[in-house]
């Protein structure tokens, strides 16, 4: 079994989290034939008060502590962000906090395309791909045959079932290859999106996989996200997308709830 491993975003918290990378995702897949690509944004600090990071100092050596056989590390720019930014300030700032939030989330898509990018010069290479951001502090183990076991297909993907927030969670990802890469390229239907809505990660993504005709299962895996300054931040995992099946789906979204057929 061959599995990509995709890290994406900024390696906040290595320090704290490579462990638990190691004990949750490796050491539970010795069956496993992993390749690593960590494509990952570059910032000296971070600025959010809406996380409680003030200025917060990135220790860029965190960085390799990943131990990826593929390092893409590119200097964050807000250019390469510039026309998604446009189409979604046609639209409300849904966190109200002067952009900032969008901004990290469209960078941190931008860095998962480029990801997917260089694991798409040989796609067929790989059985599954595993998105991870470095800054999570992985909970439960990621068992990857046990998961896909009830995949059918190559447009199968497992997401997180805590903290769907309307849409679908979308910190951490098992996936098959076609499912894969709508996963991955998400950063390009952000117009099209920010035509009618704001922009909302969860509801993104529930949107880029119903365009994709996903079929969408559980990741019964937890984590949670660490500051750049070191705090744990106090996920609530019992507020779930109950509807999520434990088994693949086809659904679609109407209004703000995601409906499943009851059918194969």
């Amino acid at each position: 079994m061959r599995v990509a491993v995709i890290f994406f975003g900024v390696a906040r918290g290595a320090a704290i989290t490579a462990a638990s990378i190691k004990r949750c995702i490796y050491a539970c897949n010795p069956g496993a034939i992993f390749h690593t690509i960590a494509s990952l944004n570059l910032v000296d600090t971070i600025t959010n008060p809406r996380t409680g990071e003030l200025g917060a100092p990135l220790n860029a050596a965190d960085i390799f502590l990943l131990n990826a056989d593929v390092y893409a590390l590119t200097r964050q720019d807000d250019a390469a962000i510039a026309t998604a930014m446009a189409a979604a300030r046609q639209q409300r700032d849904y966190f109200e906090n002067c952009w900032i939030s969008v901004r990290n989330h469209l960078h941190q898509l931008a860095s998962l395309r480029r990801a997917w990018r260089l694991a798409a010069d040989s796609p067929a290479s790989f059985d599954y791909f595993l998105f991870v951001r470095p800054d999570l502090r992985y909970i439960d183990e990621i068992p990857v045959a046990a998961i896909t076991v009830g995949f059918n297909g190559a447009n199968n993907i497992a997401l997180p079932a805590w903290h769907s927030f309307g849409g679908f969670n979308d910190r951490f990802a098992l996936a098959a290859p076609e499912a894969a890469r709508h996963y991955a390229n998400r950063l390009d239907l952000v117009t099209e999106f920010c035509a009618q809505n704001p922009l909302h990660p969860e509801s993104l993504l529930a949107y880029a996989l119903e365009q994709a005709a996903a079929q969408v299962c559980l990741l019964p895996a937890r984590a949670t996200r660490v500051r750049a300054h070191g705090a744990l931040s106090p996920d609530d995992f019992s507020i779930s997308l109950t509807a999520l099946p434990l088994t693949p789906r086809r659904f679609s979204i109407e209004g703000d709830k995601i409906q499943f057929s009851t059918g194969e």
